[in-house]
Parts: C-alpha cells; structure tokens; sequence
C-alpha cells in the first residue's frame, strides 16, 4: 500500500491528534479533519 500524506488546517508545524477533543459547533461537528488537498486544509 502507498503512502498517503495528508493535510490539517493548523498554523502548529507539530501535533498529536486526541480522540474526543474539539468543539461541537465546527461545520461537521466535533472531530479532527484531514485532507488530500493542501489548499483545501489552507481555508
């Protein structure tokens, strides 16, 4: 399997996800949000 990177809207060059952190009235709820698109994670 190939790798896959993967981007985060975050200004922090270091992060460690924690399961169950965030705030409910995000977009799509509480979570932590990744994608494929760098200019997407840049909005």
């Amino acid at each position: 399997m190939g790798k896959i990177v993967l981007f985060h809207g975050s200004p922090n060059k270091e992060m460690a996800p924690e399961y169950g952190r965030g705030e409910d009235r995000h977009d799509y709820g509480k979570g932590f949000y990744l994608t494929e698109n760098i200019e997407l994670a840049k909005e």
